[in-house]
């Protein structure tokens, strides 16, 4: 019950990492806000898996309107934010040549002008209370790039550097500011690449690069790496990336 006590609000709550991380934190104590893109019956499903201490959000991160609105209610609701999770985010190719201007901005915005826009409006709560913990979701495609998916590998970069910039600003705050990258994670979105025949390919291809006997990493052990990061045992950890990736960025 590492966070009996303390309020999390988690963007991209509804699928994936998103909701693994939800459920974690309800199992660990905290009182769990589960933002979904779209509806609040998104949501639902995963504080349906949470249990009673956790309430469901719907806010585009992408309007820096609801987020205001978002925080706000959130506030309202558990009457603190202890712990924010950017979890929030799409994922598509940008390929050269097939990208255009409406692809480029709707990455760039949910990716990391959401982000940013979060961070923004969640920290001066924080400082007022005397303290926090932020954890952003960057990606290994952050770290190394990958051909197809241009724009992502760029907005994703920009977020583990941006959390290093925030957190120089906000630890003088005692608010800890940390990114998990996460690799290849088995979550709904890349069933398809896991499981269709014609999708085999490109599972072998990752098979190969992967230095792990796992091609796709269990989204509950990303979730952990989150909560560690919001715990007491990483009170030293700011601007720190914790790169997951079953190997694949370290090499051959």
């Amino acid at each position: 019950m590492r966070f009996e006590n303390k309020v999390a609000l988690v963007t991209g709550g509804s699928s994936g990492i998103g909701a693994e991380i939800c459920v974690r934190f309800a199992e660990e104590g905290a009182r769990v806000a589960v933002v979904a893109s779209s509806s609040l019956e998104k949501a639902q499903a995963t504080v349906d898996r949470c249990g009673e201490n956790a309430r469901p959000f719907a806010c585009d991160v992408s309007d820096v309107g609801q987020i205001s609105k978002l925080v706000a209610d959130v506030k309202d609701e558990f009457g603190q934010i202890d712990i924010l999770v950017n979890a929030a985010g799409v994922f598509y190719p940008t390929r050269i040549g097939e990208t255009d201007e409406a692809m480029y901005d709707g990455m760039a915005d949910a990716n990391l002008k959401g982000c940013f826009f979060m961070c923004d409006t969640v920290a001066p709560h924080m400082i007022e209370a005397g303290g926090g913990k932020i954890v952003n979701l960057g990606s290994a495609a952050g770290v190394a790039g990958r051909s197809n998916y241009i724009v992502y590998s760029a907005v994703k970069a920009a977020v583990i550097n941006m959390t290093r910039s925030l957190a120089a600003a906000l630890a003088p705050h005692d608010i800890n500011v940390n990114c998990l990258a996460p690799g290849n994670t088995a979550t709904a979105m890349n069933e398809n690449v896991r499981t269709e025949p014609e999708y085999a390919e490109i599972y072998e291809t990752i098979k190969q690069k992967t230095l792990s006997n796992r091609p796709f990493a269990d989204p509950r052990e990303m979730a952990g790496a989150v909560l560690f990061l919001c715990s007491q045992d990483a009170s030293a950890a700011h601007g720190t990336l914790l790169l997951m990736d079953e190997g694949l960025s370290a090499g051959y």
